[in-house]
């Protein structure tokens, strides 16, 4: 703790704030509060809520708009997009579909707000859909990539995985939270294997396609049914299918957007220099002792209210989501005026 009416921050990782024990009284025009945070709001409810938000001055997220964003930080580097080290080519895709599914969905957490579940169930009366993990699973992983059901979040990369993964024509990318620019290793992963995602999360997507056409939007198809139709419509076309793979076959990225982004912020493709880049942005509000008082806003980190893909899925998350906005202003009211 500081000392009482000293100067310096706090730097908390949304994960692992404990809004319960606080570094108290608030001071906001000596003591900075700074938050980081790069997970789903499904971790912490409270920081979908903008009274929350503004106990904290300064953030480093996902989005663009924080003040260290990190948008890309999935992403790694420019070069695995372009990248064929994995890549299969459609005609030995179409033959290995004599054993697999033209689909691939693994996922290893069954609970979000996003209910993915239950809509790649009702996609599966429609497709062959190969489901290897924990949710859904239908068939066995093969023996030489058991640890990736035994140790998925430390096997994300494996060598071995993601040339099993690369054989499928689709792969289900479906977030667990809903925010602008939260877009994760699981549609990127697909990106750079050069398997077309199906997609579903961060409402700002197509900012970050490598190409107008690199992934299914599952807001584009107002049912599974609609869906499966276009999936069958690439499926029996091998042109059509590649105009979602030209990030691979032409070595195209014609999204200046993310070029533009990565030089100017070549921080975010790497965990320790993004740290250290917030860091030091910290240190140096603190050394211009600027005594105006900034607030971390919505588009910091913009959660909407979680809404399930499917119209007809459980509504937990939308109570909690109600819950936890209650909750988020009566502890402002308790740490701001403590």
């Amino acid at each position: 703790m500081l000392p009482r009416n000293s100067e310096g921050a706090y730097l908390f990782y949304a994960s692992y704030t404990n809004f319960a024990n606080m570094p108290l009284p608030r001071n906001p025009q000596k003591v900075i509060w700074a938050f980081q945070h790069e997970e789903s709001p499904k971790n912490v409810l409270y920081f979908m809520h903008e009274r929350a938000l503004s106990l904290f001055n300064y953030s480093s997220t996902f989005s663009r708009y924080s003040d260290v964003p990190y948008p890309l930080h999935d992403m790694m580097s420019l070069r695995l997009i372009t990248s064929t080290k994995y890549f299969v080519r459609t005609k030995a895709k179409n033959r290995a579909l004599k054993e697999i599914a033209p689909i691939i969905y693994i996922q290893t957490s069954c609970v979000a707000p996003t209910e993915r579940d239950e809509y790649v169930k009702e996609l599966m009366k429609y497709q062959r859909i190969d489901s290897y993990g924990a949710c859904l699973n239908n068939k066995p992983i093969p023996n030489h990539l058991k640890e990736i059901n035994s140790n998925y979040l430390n096997n994300l990369y494996a060598e071995n995985f993601l040339k099993f993964m690369a054989r499928y024509k689709f792969v289900l990318t479906i977030e667990n939270g809903v925010c602008d620019d939260y877009i994760t290793e699981k549609f990127w992963r697909a990106i750079h294997v050069g398997v077309v995602p199906i997609y579903f999360g961060a409402p700002t997507i197509r900012d970050w396609l490598p190409n107008n056409k690199s992934a299914l939007i599952l807001d584009d198809f107002p049912s599974p049914q609609r869906l499966s139709a276009r999936i069958n419509t690439l499926m029996r076309d091998d042109d059509l299918y590649e105009e979602y793979l030209q990030h691979k076959t032409k070595a195209l990225i014609s999204n200046q957007r993310i070029i533009e982004e990565i030089e100017a912020r070549p921080y975010q493709t790497n965990a320790f220099e993004k740290d250290r880049k917030f860091l030091c942005f910290i240190c140096k509000k603190l050394y211009q002792k600027d005594k105006s008082i900034q607030v971390v806003s919505k588009s910091h980190y913009n959660c909407p209210k979680p809404k399930p893909i499917l119209a007809d899925s459980d509504i937990t998350w939308q109570l909690l989501w109600e819950i936890s906005k209650r909750e988020s202003e009566a502890m402002y009211d308790e740490i701001m005026y403590f």
